[in-house]
């Protein structure tokens, strides 16, 4: 135990109240669904990286700038031949030194989960996607300190192209979330707000790519989720507390915290404490809160508190203890005392 502890940043209410973000500078990362493939004309007015640019400036966000780093095809892997860390454009996305990267991939990699796969062969694909997730999301922070945030793949269903949709739900979006919350990063969950099955107009006929409605749509749910990238918790003693939400996850110092899952975190010790916080009951949305840094401001040594109580109690009793003569003075307890004694009451 350490004493007390101060919040060397303001806390706020725990209500998820969504607040303005300054995006700055925006790499919008993924495949086909990013690049605006069958829609996609130039100069770009259709993919949704345009419309999140147009709606930044709507919101007043003159200085951000979106730039869409998509291309067709490619995986998240770095074992596969069409990887994104083979593509030309992933040298480009990491020198762009972004303030904010939205990581839109795992589409394609459904492509590796074949009928005659075998168990073993499955869990490797799905070893590798998260784990070079998590590799592309410390890559990002090397270069700059982005808020980074990952989605989930959208609804897709082309049998021609082997791109199914029970893949992505039992395979591919349980890797990246497991991703997402090992490395504490935003989650925006596509597949529970954008699908041709709900709406078929968001989709052209391939069943995988956004039409220009629906890019338009896609670009609304990420800026939803960007306006939350504010969220920040309360401080009550030692004891934090998260925004509400329907599922937490803390960390110290960047580093998970196994086992904290609760909304309330008690502090052991120094550093920075973040949670994320899922958004939803029937989604996987999570956003992560500002990091608050805990101080050690009372250097209270174990047990000082006790010594001190035991040492007034001892103190009292000792003074309880002491032989007065009938002048008040006190006798010596030292040795047989031949004196009257009285004691004081």
């Amino acid at each position: 135990m350490f004493g007390k502890i101060v919040l060397a940043a303001v806390a706020v209410s725990s209500a998820m109240v969504v607040s303005a973000f300054a995006a700055g500078k925006v790499a919008c990362v993924g495949n086909s669904i990013t690049f605006g493939y069958g829609i996609e004309s130039w100069p770009d007015q259709t993919s949704y990286p345009h419309h999140l640019q147009g709606l930044l400036r709507d919101g007043g966000a003159m200085a951000d700038t979106v730039e869409n780093f998509g291309v067709s095809g490619l995986t998240v892997r770095k074992d596969d031949q069409a990887s994104y860390w083979k593509g030309y454009r992933f040298a480009p996305a990491i020198e762009f030194a972004a303030d904010t990267v939205i990581i839109e991939l795992g589409t394609n990699d459904s492509k590796s989960y074949t009928t005659w796969n075998t168990p073993a062969q499955d869990a490797a694909v799905d070893s590798a996607i998260t784990a070079d997730f998590e590799a592309l999301i410390d890559t990002f922070q090397v270069k700059s300190k982005p808020h980074i945030f990952i989605c989930l793949a959208p609804y897709v269903n082309n049998v021609e192209w082997n791109i199914l949709d029970t893949a992505v739900v039992n395979r591919v979006n349980p890797a990246i979330l497991r991703a997402g919350l090992e490395k504490g990063v935003n989650v925006i969950d596509l597949h529970s707000r954008f699908s041709a099955l709900e709406n078929p107009s968001w989709y052209l006929e391939d069943m995988v790519h956004p039409s220009v409605e629906g890019a338009k749509h896609l670009a609304e749910i990420v800026y939803a989720h960007l306006q939350m990238d504010t969220l920040h918790v309360t401080q009550d003693g030692s004891t934090l507390k998260a925004p509400k939400g329907f599922g937490y996850q803390w960390y110290k110092d960047g580093k998970l915290l196994e086992g904290e899952t609760l909304e309330t975190l008690v502090v052991t010790g120094e550093g920075e404490y973040k949670v994320s916080v899922r958004l939803s009951a029937n989604a996987h949305s999570r956003i992560v809160t500002a990091p608050l840094k805990v101080e050690k401001t009372t250097a209270l040594k174990p047990g000082a508190r006790v010594v001190r109580e035991n040492s007034a109690a001892t103190a009292n009793m000792a003074k309880s203890a002491l032989r007065f003569d009938a002048q008040g003075r006190v006798l010596n307890t030292r040795g047989p005392s031949h004196q009257k004694v009285y004691r004081k009451r």
